[in-house]
């Protein structure tokens, strides 16, 4: 038996949240979810998740900004980071590298990407 994660979702787009969702619910964690940058960040600090799947382009904080401040904050340094974006040029590539996300998916991505991705 696996032990229940959290999974913090950040995506301004509901349709990704509820695809990442159903895509995920089989695995059995626990998901979580924010609709921008801002709130990623204050639940990355409240609910120290085991991994956080973050966009690119959200209103308030981008992704590459909340990655920035999660690497610099030690509550937060360690939690594994996937990318879950658009953004799939090699410059983005090597920016996610560079800022240490642990992981770059880019959309559009079937379910079984994601939850091999994820697991």
């Amino acid at each position: 038996m696996t032990t229940q994660r959290v999974i913090l979702t950040a995506d301004d787009n509901q349709q990704i949240r509820m695809l990442v969702k159903a895509a995920l619910r089989s695995l059995g964690h626990e998901l979580i979810e924010a609709i921008d940058g801002e709130e990623a960040l204050e639940l990355a600090l409240s609910r120290s998740p085991d991994l956080v799947l973050l966009d690119v382009t959200m209103p308030k904080l981008d992704g590459w900004e909340v990655l920035r401040f999660m690497r610099k904050r030690p509550e937060t340094a360690d939690i594994p980071v996937m990318m879950l974006t658009t953004a799939a040029q090699q410059a983005d590539l090597a920016l996610g590298e560079s800022l240490g996300c642990n992981d770059y998916l880019t959309k559009p991505f079937t379910p079984a990407d994601l939850r091999a991705h994820v697991e």
